[in-house]
């Protein structure tokens, strides 16, 4: 079976429009990462916020002991309790540096995941092709792990409800896209992909964007059970049931060092991982599988 994700990111590679990083400005992205990741953390644990590395993040900490060397983000999982908590500590900021976009908070976002963005640098990738440049930080992707219940009627309904609004969602953004992506469609088979987005888009064009990604937002924390013994994250790369699981797996921090620093990973990381990406997960997949995300502009502003 394809990887409909990653026909969609590698879709861009053959095209000499999209920024590749290598190098130095590779290892640029990184110190920047790890500097919004030093001060995320600073804020975490002034607010009493618990978070865990997520994604290729813990790979990197497991495997490598910091990046993946070719990585080029920092992903973070909060559960809904602790991301209240950071809305809040973000509230309360008072510095310029950083921004919180909260998706049903910030028009335009047309995400259903919330980024923090380094204010005075410019990261766009294909999801945010048409967005002014000043929304377009570099970034923290923010994964809420959303409760889920325990009935496994209403978790399926959860389930199929989180996928439909999702994938409404990302159809409405890519029809509003599409004009902004054509120019860097030349893969035939990401064409097709979004494309097809684009038209099921247009059918729905009377939802506006950040209505879809209200709508989305709130399926997504539709269980208010904090205790409940199955969590998810639907906007995650597996969606909301390839990452579901019991509670105990990703929603309690354990502390590993990530570049020098103490910062922290699911205490049933290594589950969370083999689930993800596979048994063999430690071991460095070959260069033609390597991941890094098309950017179709960037500036380091003054860092």
């Amino acid at each position: 079976m394809k990887d409909h994700r990653n026909v969609l990111k590698k879709g861009f590679d053959s095209n000499d429009k999209v920024i590749k990083l290598h190098d130095d400005g590779l290892k640029k992205m990184q110190s920047i990462l790890l500097m919004m990741l030093k001060d995320f953390d600073a804020i975490a644990r002034k607010y009493n916020i618990e978070y865990t590395l997520s994604g290729g993040s813990v790979i990197g900490a497991l495997r490598h002991g910091g990046f993946i060397p070719w990585d080029d983000d920092i992903d973070i999982n909060v559960t809904r309790k602790n991301y209240e908590k950071l809305k809040k500590a973000f509230k309360n900021y008072k510095g310029s540096k950083y921004k919180l976009y909260v998706p049903e908070e910030c028009p335009g976002h047309g995400m259903s995941l919330p980024q923090i963005k380094l204010n005075g640098t410019i990261y766009k990738s294909f999801i945010e092709i048409s967005k002014e440049d000043e929304d377009c930080g570099i970034c923290l992707d923010i994964f809420v792990i959303e409760n889920t219940y325990n009935n496994p009627v209403l978790r399926s309904i959860h389930g199929v409800g989180a996928y439909a609004f999702g994938y409404l969602l990302t159809c409405i953004k890519t029809y509003h896209d599409i004009e902004y992506l054509k120019p860097y469609l030349t893969d035939k088979e990401a064409a097709k992909a979004f494309k097809k987005k684009a038209r099921i888009g247009r059918l729905f064009r009377f939802i506006s964007l950040d209505t879809a990604v209200r709508w989305t937002v709130k399926w997504f924390a539709k269980c208010k059970d904090d205790s409940s013994k199955y969590v998810t994250i639907p906007s995650g790369r597996g969606h909301f049931f390839k990452e579901m699981c019991e509670r105990d797996e990703i929603a309690y921090p354990t502390e590993i060092r990530f570049a020098g620093m103490d910062t922290f990973v699911a205490t049933g990381a290594d589950a969370y991982m083999k689930r993800l990406y596979g048994e063999n997960y430690m071991t460095p997949p070959p260069p033609e599988k390597r991941e890094q995300h098309p950017i179709m502009a960037l500036d380091f502003g003054k860092y």
